[in-house]
């Protein structure tokens, strides 16, 4: 049988359509050759999951999404639709569960196989669940530390604050002094360590003094005998002062001065020939004229001896009456 053009143009347009519409759903990820079943399930959130992201068990793919809408009556929940193949059945109890598929955030539904011999039918809605994903992790596990920084950053701000009160101007000059009192300080240190190291070494003043003080305790070591017997003496002489009648002699030296005091006191009064002596001027008067005239009487003697003193080689003459 000869087919007309028109035939030919009409067959060549079926099998045209046919093939893009295989080579539509194939992109899809459908397979229009097999023969599958239909579940859905409901999520509060799909996280970016589109249409034709893969239907998950153990990681294998069964199936892909199908249709993404709102469910009905305005509860703001998302109606999902699945396609697996049949030879995959769905036992009941089993969850589809919204998963992260890889690093870059795309999304997957992951049928967790609850073991029931018993199977969904096509149609049925599944038991749903939203596994926490990298992000979400992150996100979870970021919260805590954005609480710790942010009290972090208030207890900095706090610190400034504080460091702002403790090196303003006058107190900058405070520390400015301190620090140069500080350095005077350890370069009088520095100092003093040079002057201990230099009284430390072997002719220093310190070395000088412990040489000393050995030879001192050498010497204290060589006369201990002469020591314990200037101790003994000065306990000997001790022992004697202490058996002395020390006492009777302290009241008798006192006796002593308080007549001594007495007679001081009368001669002070004028009593007595040595009150007198020391009291009346006469006797110092009579005293002087005699020591002038005596004085005197010399002068003569040496001007006019004839006149005291008379001799002769061959004799004296007697003077005639």
């Amino acid at each position: 049988m000869k087919l007309t053009r028109e035939a030919k143009i009409g067959l060549f347009a079926t099998i045209c359509l046919a093939v893009l519409f295989w080579g539509i759903n194939f992109l899809k990820g459908r397979d229009i050759f097999t023969r599958t079943n239909t579940y859905h399930a409901i999520f509060t959130r799909i996280d970016g999951l589109k249409q034709t992201d893969n239907v998950l068990v153990s990681g294998y793919k069964v199936g892909t999404v199908k249709s993404i809408r709102f469910e009905e009556g305005n509860t703001g929940r998302l109606f999902v639709t699945m396609i697996i193949q049949k030879r995959y059945p769905v036992p009941v109890n089993s969850t589809a569960k919204l998963v992260s598929a890889d690093i870059m955030g795309g999304k997957a539904i992951k049928l967790e196989i609850s073991p029931n011999k018993v199977f969904h039918k096509s149609g049925d809605t599944l038991i749903s669940s939203i596994e926490t994903g990298l992000v979400d992790q992150l996100i979870h596990e970021m919260v805590p530390v954005k609480e710790k920084a942010e009290r972090l950053m208030e207890d900095v701000e706090k610190v400034m604050e504080v460091i702002q009160q403790v090196f303003n101007h006058e107190n900058r000059i405070n520390i400015d002094h301190s620090i140069n009192s500080l350095r005077i300080s350890l370069q009088n240190l520095e100092r003093t360590s040079s002057s201990l190291d230099n009284m430390l070494n072997e002719n220093g003043s310190l070395s000088e003094i412990i040489n000393n003080v050995q030879s001192i305790s050498k010497n204290l070591e060589e006369n201990n005998q002469a020591i314990t017997n200037i101790i003994n003496n000065f306990s000997s002489i001790s022992d004697s002062m202490a058996r002395a009648n020390i006492a009777s002699t302290l009241i008798q030296a006192d006796s002593a001065i308080q007549s001594f005091n007495h007679i001081v006191d009368k001669i002070n009064r004028g009593e007595g020939t040595m009150g007198m002596l020391v009291n009346n001027d006469t006797l110092y008067h009579n005293v002087t004229n005699a020591s002038r005239n005596l004085e005197l009487l010399l002068e003569d003697l040496k001007a006019n001896p004839k006149r005291y003193v008379s001799f002769s080689i061959f004799g004296s003459k007697k003077d005639k009456k």
